[in-house]
This record gives C-alpha cells, structure tokens and sequence, in this order.
C-alpha cells in the first residue's frame, strides 16, 4: 500500500493486487462510489485478474471522509443537497474537476513506478467514481474507461476515436437512472469519443455478473 503526501496532507491511499508477473504490463485503477472505500472494488480486481495475468490492480480511497457514512466511507467529492433531499449538481463540474487533479498525481505515481505507459492504464469507476475517470479519462488519453452506474459531468472538451469508453448500468438503477447513461453516451458521443454501452437487466446500483462479463470485452478490445 503507498500513501501519497503533498503539503503534509495525505491525499490517496488504497488496497492493491499484484500478480505474480515479475513486471506487470498493465495498470488498472478502481474508483469506488460515493461512501465507499477502496475495499469495495478491489474485491473485483480477482475476476478480472484471471483475463488479465500482467496487470497490476489498485482501489484507491478517496481523499475525503464521507460525513453520511463515518464507519469508514469516503468520498472523491461532497456532494451538497436541496431541502427535498434531492442532490444540488451546480457545484459538480468544479468539484469533480478538483477531485481529478488528486487522482491523477496518484495515477502518475503508479504508471511511474510500475514504467507503465498511459495506453496501458484502464480506469474502472462505479457510481461517483465512474464520474470522476470520465472526467480524468476525457482529459488524458488513457488504455480505456469503463464506467458502472454514473454520469458525464463536464461536456466541453473536444474528443475523438482514440478515447475508448465502455458505460454499463443497471436498468433498475433509481440512484443514478439509466438516462443517465444514455445521455452520457450522447454527450460523449457527440464529443467525438468511441462509445460503447450496455443496459444490465433486473439491476439496480449495483456491479453483476453480467456487467464484468462485457467489462472484460472492453478492456480486450482495448489491448489489442
């Protein structure tokens, strides 16, 4: 586990799984959801490990304590809420701006300290986090982004066909709606990105079985 520090602050730190390649080839990154940590998504990390024997898997927490969740929830953002309960998304774009400068110096450390190059890096995001690697991932050209259950937040940046995107959600989902997907895969599309998606059936917020299945897909198509 490394702790990033700057400014005496500790920024990120997170659960990892190394393989037993001596110099692992690729570098994928989980961002967890809104209140969780990166105990959550590592759990995953073994079923992609079997597609996937040289990569090296790291969940990073994110930077902030979740106020609505203290026994151990963290956030890559707070999120500020109307009188009716409903979430108040004004302040989004800056603050997910903001969270992306965090999580790329800890993206840069690893891709440093493992020589792996931004091709070879995927960005795995569910929920909050999915945000947040669309935000890094249409600002740097990464390997790929593969995003459970979010949304695109920042629409103005002038994309093309290198930009490999994967969205994935649930059609029950009343956390984030699916429309959600749709309309980001719009955006992104019109954006100029290379756009895939897929609608996991009878599933709410949530990862299934199904929805690793075409992960993998994505993440393959993208290496080759």
């Amino acid at each position: 586990m490394k702790v990033l520090v700057m400014k005496n602050e500790i920024l990120i730190t997170g659960p990892n799984l190394k393989q037993k390649a001596d110099k692992p080839e690729m570098l994928i990154i989980f961002f967890h959801g809104w209140g969780s940590n990166g105990d959550d998504l590592i759990q995953l990390a073994p079923l992609f490990a079997k597609h996937f024997p040289t990569a090296f898997f790291i969940s990073p927490n994110g930077p902030e304590a979740c106020p609505q969740n203290p026994y151990g929830g963290r956030q890559w953002f707070g999120l500020n809420f109307n009188k009716d309960g409903s979430i108040d998304r004004s302040e989004m774009p800056k603050k997910v701006s903001i969270a992306s400068e965090k999580a790329k110096i800890f993206i840069k450390h690893w891709q440093n300290e493992l020589s792996i190059s931004d091709d070879k890096t995927f960005l795995i995001g569910f929920s909050q986090g999915s945000m947040l690697a669309l935000e890094i991932g249409t600002n740097i050209l990464l390997g790929g982004l593969l995003c459970y259950s979010g949304s695109f937040i920042n629409h103005n940046i002038p994309l093309n066909e290198k930009y490999k995107i994967m969205l994935i959600h649930g059609e029950l989902d009343e956390v984030i709606p699916i429309q959600s997907m749709i309309n980001a895969k719009e955006s992104l599309k019109n954006l100029g990105a290379k756009v895939t998606s897929h609608a996991c059936s009878n599933l709410g917020h949530s990862i299934n079985e199904d929805g690793i299945n075409k992960g993998v897909e994505f993440i393959k198509k993208c290496s080759i």
